[in-house]
């Protein structure tokens, strides 16, 4: 009998654009955080964009995910999300709701 594994990735990387007045879905999927965190670059510095997030999910692992990286203006965050509200930015800065 031959057995055959295929060396897969547990985890994924998202990129998210978040707007003043809405995050959107999902703008790209990853296998590795580093091309994430490039995209989330680029796209942080799109107009109307107020931040590119990196979100790692665990894959066959429902509800598992955790912030992994925040882009504001091209720039990675010290902190990798923003509010609930989007009034509090990575790095405890004031956002506003329209640039």
């Amino acid at each position: 009998m031959i057995v055959v594994t295929h060396q897969t990735s547990v985890h994924v990387f998202a990129v998210h654009a978040v707007h003043p007045r809405q995050i959107r879905g999902t703008d790209t999927v990853w296998t590795a955080e580093d091309d994430a965190e490039e995209r989330a670059s680029k796209v942080s510095t799109d107009p109307d964009v107020l931040a590119a997030a990196v979100t790692r999910f665990t894959l066959n692992t429902p509800g598992e995910r955790h912030p992994a990286a925040l882009y504001v203006d091209g720039v990675r965050q010290r902190l990798p999300h923003i509010s609930d509200d989007r009034r509090v930015l990575a790095n405890g800065l004031k956002g506003q709701l329209g640039r």
